[in-house]
């Protein structure tokens, strides 16, 4: 610890230092990297010692001095997928920002896109009553009711500034996330904004947003256990866009209670049509990550149930590959 603390500050004391100005809004894009060296280790520590949830306020202390771009490279190098604890930097770039367009230049795609969903968050609950957005609703907010994001969905995903940076379904995705929190997470309140999307595929996307939207909060997680290791995606109306979320959850407190992968299987056997499919399909996802290491097999995980259960959950396994 000490020799690491030497080194440190023989580096910081031949290293040349540099001036920072007083950022403009858009210079919060980015700061030259090679200005925010320091900076950025000392955000790193601050950030460490944090809980989940709480980074909010340390983004806006050290956004004028490292800028987005530095706190999205400290975020990814302290945890590379980042993607919740990157919502509260997206919503930041837009308040500061006000514009989507560069908002979303900003966030880019880091943290597996949970900046721009943070963006997406922000806007529609900064979206004028009128309709307008960006720095219109700066001289103009008002926190939008549920008719007004309804009205705005449709073709939400359709402009030039969503097409030339993201799929449509990574847009719709982040409309979910966006729904959800504008739901209050309300569940079924969050996936009829959703239905406003006129193809299948984009609802579902949407669906999924919303799904992982709920999934992170701290607050509702607890939700799951006190009404069965299923809910909510037993009764979900898109049971494959919830199990894939949820069930990351139960698997974990399936384990720590001594469960095993087949009395999870025979869970998700109960059920019928598609919230069986879609709970073959949210095991193989749950188990992702174990399977990349090598701490089990996809035959161990995906052995169990018919053979078209058996391919749901080889989707849902191998689908971020």
């Amino acid at each position: 610890m000490v020799a690491g603390l030497s080194s440190f500050l023989v580096r910081r004391a031949v290293l040349p230092q540099f001036a920072i100005a007083q950022p403009t809004p858009d210079s919060l894009l980015n700061i030259p990297l090679e200005q925010t060296v320091f900076a950025r280790e000392e955000f790193l520590v601050a950030y460490r010692k944090l809980k989940q949830g709480q980074a909010a306020p340390l983004y806006e202390q050290f956004l004028p001095r490292i800028g987005a771009n530095g706190i999205r490279l400290a975020l990814e190098t302290a945890k590379p997928y980042c993607h919740e604890e990157a919502h509260d930097l997206g919503k930041l770039i837009f308040t500061k920002l006000r514009d989507v367009g560069e908002s979303l230049e900003s966030c880019a795609d880091s943290c597996s896109s949970g900046c721009m969903h943070g963006v997406l968050m922000q806007f529609f609950a900064d979206t004028d009553s009128a309709g307008n957005a960006g720095h219109a609703a700066h001289q103009h907010s008002a926190q939008l009711t549920a008719g007004e994001v309804a009205r705005k969905i449709p073709t939400f995903c359709e402009s030039a500034t969503w097409k030339r940076m993201y799929g449509p379904g990574d847009c719709a995705h982040g409309v979910g996330h966006a729904a959800m929190f504008l739901s209050n997470y309300d569940i079924p309140a969050a996936i009829d904004l959703c239905e406003r999307f006129p193809s299948y595929p984009l609802r579902y996307y949407c669906a999924a947003g919303a799904y992982m939207e709920y999934w992170i909060n701290p607050k509702f997680r607890l939700n799951y256990f006190s009404h069965g290791p299923l809910y909510p995606c037993d009764k979900a109306r898109y049971p494959a866009a919830c199990f894939r979320y949820i069930l990351g959850n139960t698997t974990r407190w399936h384990y720590a209670k001594g469960g095993t992968v087949e009395t999870l299987a025979n869970q998700c056997a109960a059920l019928n049509d598609k919230y069986r499919l879609g709970c073959f399909h949210g095991i193989g996802f749950s188990h992702r990550d174990r399977i990349q290491r090598g701490k089990q097999s996809l035959a161990e995980v995906c052995g169990f149930g018919s053979r078209e259960d058996q391919t749901m959950c080889l989707e849902g396994a191998m689908d971020q590959l």
